[in-house]
C-alpha cells in the first residue's frame, strides 16, 4: 500500500477546494456555528442562528451536487455561477420557512420538511449525473466511491479525534492542566465538519464513465456482503415470517412497531442487492444471484404485514405524519418490488423514486402535513360533536380565564364543566397535544369565545417566570375537560398524583423591609405546628387543619390563612406535576394585608407522594415580618 506524501495531500487538498468551493465554505461555517452555540449554550434562545446551522448544512451536499453535475456536463463558468446562485436561493427559502422565533405556536413541520429536503439532497449525490444514462455501471461505480471515500473519511475522522482526545487528556493527567471538556467536543466537530467533509471531497470521483468488472470489485465488500449482511438479512427476515405465521395462527393483530422493522429490513436487502449488483450475474455467485432475484418475492408478504399494522393504528388513532411516512414508504417498497419482480430494473430507479415519493408527500393536499392535520381535526371534532361539548361550532360549557395579579392564569368558573368517558377524553388530550406539536391549534381556536391564544401568550411571559406554560393543557382545560399527558393516557390515567415544587435558588436575597425571618418545615407526619416568640410583636404561630388542605397563621392579632387546594390548583396548572425546580418566587409567596406589619409568606418547597390521599405532605418556607 503506498501512502500518499504531504505534498500531494496538500495538492489534492487545493484541488478539492478549486473543484466544490462552496461545498467547503459551508462546511466551515456550519463547523464554526455549531461550536460557537456550545460555548455560549443558548440553543434555546438562539433559534434564528440553529436555523443558519441547518441551512449551510443543508448547502454542502446540495453545493457538491450542481459542482459534479456542470464537471460532467462540462458547464462554463457562468453556467457554474448560475447554479450556485440558484442553490443559495433554495437555501435562502428554505431559512424563510423556519420559525423566525422560539414561540408557543411553533411546531415540528418546517424541521421535519426540512429533514425531507436533506434526505432528497443526499440521494441528489447519488444520481442527479447520471439521470439520463442509460447503463447502471457507472453509476454503481460513482456510488461505490462515494460509499467507501466517506466510509474511510469517517474512520479516518474518528481516528483523528480519539488520537487528539487522549493527547489532550494525557497534558491534563501529567501536567494538571485543567481541560474544558467542551474542548473535547469541538475536535470531534472540526474532525467530522472540516477535515472529513474535505477528505471526501478529495476523493470525489472524476471519471464519470468508469465500469466495474468482477476484477476491480473489492473483496473487502463481497465478503461483508456475502458472510455478514446476507445472513444477517435472512435471519431478520425468518424472524418476521415468524412472527406473521403467529398472526396467522392466533388472529392477534400485528403490532404497530412490527412496521418500522420491517422498513428498516427491506431498506437494508435493498442496500445489500445494490452492493450485490455487479457481481450477481458471476457464474462463481450461484447463490448470490439467487439471492437478487428472490429477495423482492420474499419482501411482498412483509409489505402486506406492514400495511396491515399501520392500517390499524390509523383506524383506532387516526393519521399523523410518522403513519403517513410509515404507508409512504410501504407504497414505495411495492413500487420498488413490483418494478424488479416485473424484469430487471435499473438500480439507479432506487433513490429516484425514493426521492420523488419523498418531495410528493412533503407538500399539498395529499401530503403528509395537511392530510394528518385534517383527520385528527375530523376525529377531534367527530368525539366533541359526539359528546355534545362542541355544536354548532363552539364549545359549550367553556372554561373562561383572567390574568391573576401575579400574571398566572385563572379560572373564573369551575374546570371541569363537562364530563366524556375516560377513554374519549385520552383521545381528546391525545390529539391536542399531537396538533400542538406538530401543526398548531389555530385551527380550533375558532371554536372558544375567549382568544385563547392572545390571553396565553400574556401569561406566558419568560420575563416573569422560567418555566414556560403548557398550551395543550390551556386548551383543553378550556374545553371544561381534565387534563391528562402523554404518560398518564399510556398508563390509562392510574399515575399517581405526585409533586414535589421549589422556589428559584437565591444566593443573595435582599429583604430590606423586614426586622425578622421566621424559617418552618411542617409536614404530614410529626410537625403540623411552629411556634415563635417574637420581641415587641407576640407570639408568632403557623399550623395545618386536620386535612391539610389550609395553612393557619396567627402573629400577635393578626390572623390568616393559605387555601393550599387553591394554591395547589394554581401551581400545578403553572409547572405541572413531577419534581419542577427554579419556580418563580413570586408565585409561591403570599402578601398578608396589615395596617401595622409587613408580612410576607414563601413557599420554597411544597411536596407531596404519590401514597398520600392529602393536599400536600410537606410545607417548607419563611415568614418575614416588619413593623412599618
Amino acid at each position: 500500500m503506498k501512502f500518499p506524501s504531504l505534498q500531494q495531500l496538500s495538492e489534492d487538498a487545493i484541488r478539492s477546494a478549486k473543484r466544490f468551493p462552496l461545498s467547503l465554505v459551508t462546511a466551515f461555517l456550519a463547523s464554526t456555528l455549531l461550536i460557537y452555540l456550545i460555548e455560549i449554550d443558548r440553543f434555546d434562545q438562539e433559534i434564528q442562528l440553529i436555523n443558519l446551522l441547518l441551512v449551510l448544512m443543508l448547502g454542502i451536499p446540495l453545493f457538491f451536487c450542481v459542482d459534479i453535475y456542470g464537471e460532467k456536463h462540462l458547464f462554463s463558468p457562468i453556467k457554474r455561477k448560475i447554479s450556485w446562485i440558484v442553490v443559495i436561493i433554495l437555501l435562502g427559502l428554505v431559512y424563510f420557512s423556519f420559525p423566525s422565533e422560539n414561540t408557543f405556536t411553533n411546531t415540528r413541520i418546517p424541521y421535519i420538511r426540512y429533514l425531507v429536503y436533506n434526505l432528497t439532497a443526499h440521494l441528489l449525490v447519488a444520481f442527479l449525473s447520471y439521470w439520463n444514462d442509460q447503463s447502471d455501471e457507472s453509476f454503481w461505480k460513482y456510488n461505490e466511491n462515494i460509499f467507501l471515500r466517506l466510509v474511510t473519511g469517517i474512520f479516518y475522522s474518528l481516528v483523528i479525534h480519539t488520537g487528539i482526545s487522549l493527547a489532550l487528556g494525557a497534558v491534563s493527567l501529567l501536567f494538571s492542566i485543567e481541560i474544558d471538556p467542551k474542548n473535547y467536543f469541538y475536535i470531534f466537530i472540526l474532525s467530522i465538519g472540516i477535515f472529513n467533509t474535505w477528505y471526501f471531497l478529495a476523493g470525489a470521483p472524476k471519471d464519470f464513465k468508469a465500469g466495474v468488472s468482477l476484477s476491480n470489485y473489492p473483496k473487502g465488500l463481497k465478503i461483508f456482503t456475502q458472510f455478514i449482511l446476507i445472513p444477517l438479512l435472512l435471519v431478520y427476515m425468518t424472524i418476521l415470517y415468524l412472527y406473521g405465521g403467529k398472526i396467522i395462527f392466533t388472529w392477534d393483530w400485528p403490532k404497530g412497531i412490527v412496521s418500522y422493522m420491517i422498513i428498516a429490513i427491506s431498506v437494508l436487502g435493498i442496500f445489500t442487492n445494490l452492493l450485490l449488483f455487479p457481481i450477481q450475474d458471476q457464474k462463481e455467485s450461484s447463490w448470490i444471484r439467487t439471492f437478487y432475484k428472490a429477495f423482492y418475492f420474499l419482501v411482498i408478504p412483509l409489505i402486506i404485514i406492514l400495511f396491515l399494522a399501520i392500517g390499524i393504528r390509523v383506524k383506532e388513532y387516526g393519521l399523523t405524519v410518522n403513519r403517513y411516512i410509515v404507508l409512504l414508504l410501504g407504497v414505495w417498497l411495492t413500487f420498488i418490488a413490483g418494478y424488479f419482480i416485473i424484469g430487471p430494473g435499473k438500480i439507479k430507479t432506487i433513490p429516484i423514486s425514493l426521492a420523488i415519493f419523498m418531495i410528493l408527500g412533503s407538500f399539498g393536499p395529499w401530503g403528509m402535513f395537511s392530510l394528518s392535520e385534517s383527520n385528527q381535526i375530523k376525529r377531534l371534532e367527530q368525539i366533541l360533536t359526539q359528546s355534545e361539548i362542541l355544536q354548532n361550532g363552539k364549545i359549550q360549557n367553556e372554561v373562561f380565564w383572567e390574568i391573576s395579579e401575579k400574571g398566572t392564569l385563572r379560572p373564573i368558573v369551575q374546570k371541569n364543566t363537562n364530563r366524556i368517558p375516560p377513554k374519549e377524553q385520552n383521545d381528546v388530550n391525545s390529539i391536542i397535544q399531537y396538533l400542538e406539536t406538530y401543526h398548531g391549534l389555530n385551527s380550533i381556536l375558532p371554536w372558544f369565545e375567549q382568544d385563547l391564544a392572545t390571553l396565553f401568550q400574556e401569561a406566558d411571559d419568560p420575563q416573569k417566570r422560567n418555566i414556560s406554560l403548557n398550551y395543550s393543557k390551556f386548551i383543553v382545560e378550556s374545553m371544561g375537560l381534565t387534563y391528562a399527558n402523554e404518560l398518564q393516557i399510556q398508563l390509562n390515567d392510574k399515575l399517581p398524583i405526585h409533586f414535589t415544587w421549589e422556589i428559584q435558588f437565591q444566593e443573595v436575597r435582599p429583604i430590606s423591609g423586614y426586622d425578622y425571618e421566621l424559617a418552618f418545615d411542617l409536614n404530614l407526619e410529626t410537625d403540623r405546628d411552629k411556634t415563635w416568640p417574637i420581641p415587641e410583636i407576640g407570639i408568632a404561630k403557623i399550623w395545618l387543619d386536620e386535612d391539610l388542605s389550609t395553612f393557619h397563621v396567627e402573629i400577635g392579632n393578626v390572623k390568616s390563612q393559605v387555601d393550599l387546594i387553591e394554591f395547589k390548583n394554581e401551581i400545578e396548572n403553572l409547572y405541572g406535576q413531577g419534581y419542577v425546580q427554579n419556580i418563580s418566587p413570586a408565585d409561591m409567596s403570599f402578601e398578608i394585608p396589615n395596617n401595622s406589619m409587613r408580612i410576607q409568606i414563601v413557599f420554597q418547597s411544597v411536596s407531596k407522594n404519590p401514597e398520600s390521599e392529602k393536599v400536600v405532605d410537606q410545607l417548607h418556607g419563611i415568614i418575614l415580618l416588619g413593623k412599618k
